[in-house]
């Protein structure tokens, strides 16, 4: 009995170990599989990271290349913009208030007598070469003073002084424009970046032009005047000797008419001809009127008067009108010419305005002298009215021009037109008058 309990037990004992062994065999294979698994991931993953690795680093060669090509084509970029503008009668600047000039082109050196360097150590020496008339609107260049937040300024250099400290050529003073604007820099601070340039030839061309203009100006009122003496001349010899040679004529007729005995046929004939001579003379009078309105003599209020009596009345426009009494005083030559505005401005409101009414007045304002005419008729827009086909608007401009004085036209389409006209008191100093 013990012995089979015995080999029973062995036989268990042998089985047990067995079943041990075959355990312990399979875990020792799965931890070989698992410890394969696990350096396989790992492996992987070292892979991958390094090629990412290879692939970040190729990647960031080709940006770096990438880079310094566009780094090294900007710069000559830079380096043609900034010979190409040293070149140019221009000068590039950027202004920081409460510093000074951050950049300065070479360029300033062909607009004036300092260099880029002076002018980046002390704003005042672009200051010092502006003339002395023209530096108002710079005051900025002083550090304390702050800067405009555009800038639009044109004025001349100073004339240089020569070696003997006397003044330079004064034909090599230039004309010079400035132009900028306010910005933000990287940091935050106010920028002002801007352009000087060379507009000396088209200032010089502007300034002949001006001169033309003026010279153009002196003969139109210097002809404008002889015309006027002209035509007084013509009315005075008209309305004399003409008007008296008709009348001598009449009284000559009427003579001879007494004298005729009694042929029906020759009084009728003497008649036709004294009706005649009465037409011829009274054509005289309004042709000598038409060239100088003998109420002028007496004054421009009775000129006006006489004017709306004459053209506004028949065609039944109310006329009224409030002239001061300065008007009876002035020279011939202010009261012809304002007499000649008023005289066209009738002609227009005939001609276009249908209006109903028309005001003129004349008074003294300050040291200016306002001759006004206005009316309530349709109106117009005159930006749209062309210059070249209302020559009576350019002749009122013109004879206003001639007087230093200055016309204005207050229309609308719909609300009537004023015209205004600004003139210095005669015997007043006039003032240059603006270019």
């Amino acid at each position: 009995m013990v012995s089979i309990i015995g080999r029973t037990f062995a036989a268990t004992t042998r089985h047990m170990s067995l079943a041990y062994a075959a355990s312990e065999l399979t875990l020792v294979s799965t931890s070989r599989q698992l410890t394969l698994t696990t350096a396989l991931l790992l492996a992987l993953v070292f892979a991958a990271m390094s090629g990412i690795a290879a692939w970040s680093w190729l990647h960031r060669r080709r940006l770096d290349g990438r880079r310094r090509t566009a780094e090294a084509q900007l710069r000559a970029t830079q380096n043609r913009l900034t010979q190409l503008s040293n070149q140019l009668p221009v000068a590039l600047f950027s202004f920081r208030p409460g510093y000074g000039f951050e950049a300065v082109s070479d360029g300033i050196e062909h607009l004036l007598p300092v260099t880029a360097q002076q002018v980046l150590a002390d704003p005042g020496q672009l200051l010092g070469a502006i003339a002395a008339q023209d530096r108002a609107a710079l005051r900025w260049l002083n550090i304390e003073e702050d800067c405009p937040t555009r800038l639009e300024w044109l004025g001349r250099s100073a004339q240089a002084d020569t070696a003997d400290g006397q003044a330079g050529d004064a034909t090599a003073v230039r004309w010079l424009q400035m132009r900028g604007s306010v910005d933000i820099g990287p940091g935050g601070e106010r920028l002002l970046a801007g352009v000087i340039v060379d507009v000396t030839p088209l200032m010089s061309a502007q300034l002949s032009l001006e001169v033309s203009r003026e010279e153009l100006r002196q003969l139109a009122t210097y002809r404008e005047n002889e015309r006027e003496q002209e035509y007084r001349r013509l009315a005075r010899e008209f309305h004399d000797e003409l008007g008296q040679l008709l009348t001598s004529a009449r009284m000559q007729l009427q003579w001879l008419d007494g004298r005729l005995a009694d042929d029906q046929a020759t009084h009728s004939a003497l008649a036709s001809i004294e009706a005649m001579i009465g037409e011829a003379y009274r054509s005289v009078k309004s042709i000598a009127a038409e060239l100088r309105p003998p109420a002028l003599n007496l004054g421009l209020s009775a000129a006006i008067e006489w004017q709306a009596a004459r053209v506004l009345t028949p065609a039944g426009l109310q006329f009224t009108a409030a002239l001061a009494p300065l008007a009876e005083s002035l020279p011939d030559a202010v009261a012809t010419a304002l007499f000649r505005i008023v005289q066209e401005s009738f002609t227009n409101v005939l001609r276009y305005a249908g209006a109903r009414s028309v005001h003129v007045s004349l008074r003294q304002s300050g040291d200016q002298l306002v001759l006004s005419v206005a009316d309530d008729g349709c109106g117009f827009d005159p930006a749209a009215v062309a210059a070249g086909e209302h020559f009576g608007l350019v002749g009122m401009r013109e004879r206003v021009a001639a007087l230093q004085g200055v016309l204005d036209i207050d229309s609308a389409p719909g609300e009537g037109t004023r015209i205004t006209v600004h003139l210095p008191l005669p015997g007043q100093p006039t003032a240059e008058r603006p270019t």
